[in-house]
């Protein structure tokens, strides 16, 4: 009998990188070794090859920094997709988007699987023909994914057959290393952030005012409601053990987390906002700090079963996590170790590129 052999699996060799802001070099470069050919479009700077990737300016007009301003040029980008000859189009855009727009259209003209990774938690277009239009690039991917898993649930919109994954932004810095620590007492908690009402200071002072022993709390940021959350302190007696640290560069929050035992972020959902990422919850896990969050946007997410996570403005459950660490200080370390090694081993460069990879292959499947 004739034996029949299964036909080969497609496996992405080369694949076009399009976003507002490409990947770091650190997760390219981790593309390389997984056996990809990265080729990028830039919107500024010159063309360059960095070893085996490829970097392709490409025409377009508005902010990079802005996604619903950046826009590219069909006529290059079809160009670039010709000359390159790519396996696969990877956008990072949401689905309303010019980014995700154009490069959808560029796939289907040159009929490329592309592979579309969503943004936002919340919003969308609101015209009829916009509407329309952002249903037609989500439905001609061929693999879905977000930044983080709430970015995901909105791209999708519910259950998908398509392959899914998370896909964190790149940049996520790692210290080699970090600096020991005191043991406490005293506990020192942290928060690093814009002072507005979402991020849910106030409900942390309330809950620090029903937590016993010995604690600190140090603040960087600024923003409207710092004076109210002052005076608030202050009514509740906390104001020698709060110290307002204004704004830092981003250079300086290392040797803040330094001085960390836990970073707390209360932080609360609104109609117009939900955590998108959790960046600065990730950079202090990073830096070794334990990590009470609440359930907001991408929070317990990143954070999993490597720190304290809380609900929504709930005082009690916020304080009983506060009370817990301040009655056993001890807990500190051990709670930082476990945050660091999930910064490291789910948001590093390496990882992330995995999860590209792994998604590209269950696309091409």
């Amino acid at each position: 009998m004739e034996s029949k052999l299964a036909p080969p699996i497609f496996v992405p060799v080369r694949v076009f990188l399009l976003a507002p802001e490409p990947p770091s070099r650190d997760v390219l470069r981790a593309l390389l070794a997984l056996g990809i050919e990265p080729v990028v479009a830039r919107s500024t700077g010159d063309a360059e090859t960095d070893g085996q990737i490829q970097y392709l300016r490409v025409a377009a007009r508005g902010d990079a920094r802005d996604p619903m301003d950046l826009r590219w040029s069909r006529k290059a980008l079809r160009a670039a997709l010709r000359d390159t000859g790519p396996n696969l189009l990877h956008i990072i855009g949401d689905p309303w988007t010019p980014t995700a727009e154009v490069g959808a259209s560029a796939a289907r003209d040159l009929k490329i699987p592309y592979v579309l990774v969503g943004t936002s938690s919340l919003g969308g277009p609101s015209g009829i023909t916009a509407r329309w239009q952002a249903r037609r690039v989500r439905d001609g991917a061929k693999g879905l994914a977000g930044v983080a898993r709430p970015a995901l649930e909105h791209l999708a919109g519910g259950s998908t057959p398509l392959p899914t994954a998370v896909i964190p932004p790149s940049g996520l810095v790692v210290p080699l290393a970090v600096p020991p620590r005191h043991d406490p007492p005293p506990v020192v908690f942290g928060v690093v952030g814009r002072v507005v009402k979402e991020r849910g200071l106030d409900l942390l002072l309330d809950a620090l005012g029903e937590t016993y022993g010995d604690w600190r709390l140090r603040i960087v940021g600024t923003g409207p409601v710092q004076e109210a959350l002052e005076a608030q302190a202050q009514r509740l007696g906390l104001s020698a053990r709060v110290e307002w640290l204004g704004a830092l560069p981003r250079e300086a929050l290392g040797e803040f987390y330094a001085t960390l035992d836990v970073l707390v972020a209360p932080s609360r959902s609104t109609p117009q906002w939900v955590e998108p990422t959790g960046t600065l919850v990730l950079e202090a896990m990073a830096h070794g700090c334990g990590v009470i969050v609440t359930r907001c946007g991408a929070l317990p997410d990143v954070v999993g079963d490597a720190g304290l996570i809380v609900n929504e403005d709930d005082r009690a459950g916020l304080a009983r996590a506060l009370q817990g660490l301040v009655s056993e200080p001890a807990r500190c370390r051990p709670l930082g170790a476990a945050a660091r090694h999930r910064a490291i081993e789910r948001y590093s460069d390496g990882p992330i590129a995995e999860a590209m990879v792994g998604l590209w292959r269950r696309v091409a499947k």
